[in-house]
């Protein structure tokens, strides 16, 4: 089976799990942190995935959607936030325990300073951390007039110290050439 079609089918055989993520992040009210960053780490997600073999795409993909969903609540601690949520929302859908617990520990430290402890989660990770260079959460930041002080501070060390799977940072120097490129033609247009 192609890979594309695996992902399409863990997607609708978890579509109502999905889809209450999807709506939860509708309603948070963070440009940096949309519903655009979570498509698009779903997307990094499936692009690591395609190298690496042996992790759960399951898991991926599901703590993909619901990563952020915490912010809802908060951003300060919403990573053990969405873990929880998404614990509480299998659990009322009838998931099996070993599932559950597996998202949970892929969600439970995807954040800055933490460090995941399932292959899984350094997957959800790394494309979370991605997402800091993709080009789509510039656009957005960029029409919403967002500061990119943070940002801009953590570009140096997303690659070589934030990183941790190979393919992870090759899929980083593809995307921050590709927003280089686009900067250069934001700044050039401005200033014809």
């Amino acid at each position: 089976m192609e890979i594309a079609q695996e992902f399409e089918q863990i997607e609708q055989r978890h579509k109502i799990l999905i889809d209450k993520a999807i709506t939860i992040m509708k309603d948070v009210e963070d440009v940096k942190h949309s519903i655009s960053h979570v498509f698009s780490v779903v997307n990094y997600t499936k692009e690591i995935l395609k190298y690496v073999k042996e992790a759960n795409k399951e898991v991926c993909i599901i703590s993909a959607y619901w990563h952020d969903v915490g912010r809802k609540i908060q951003a300060k601690g919403h990573a053990e936030i969405s873990a929880n949520m998404l614990q509480e929302e299998m659990r009322n859908l009838k998931y099996e325990e070993e599932l559950i617990e597996k998202c949970y520990q892929a969600i439970e430290n995807h954040s800055w300073k933490e460090r995941p402890k399932t292959l899984e989660g350094n997957i959800l990770r790394d494309a979370d951390k991605i997402d800091f260079v993709g080009i789509g959460r510039w656009k957005e930041c960029v029409e919403k007039n967002c500061s990119f002080n943070k940002i801009l501070a953590l570009l140096p060390n997303i690659r070589k110290d934030i990183l941790k799977l190979e393919c992870s940072k090759e899929v980083f120097d593809r995307e921050i050439a590709d927003l280089v490129i686009y900067l250069h033609d934001i700044i050039f247009q401005k200033n014809q």
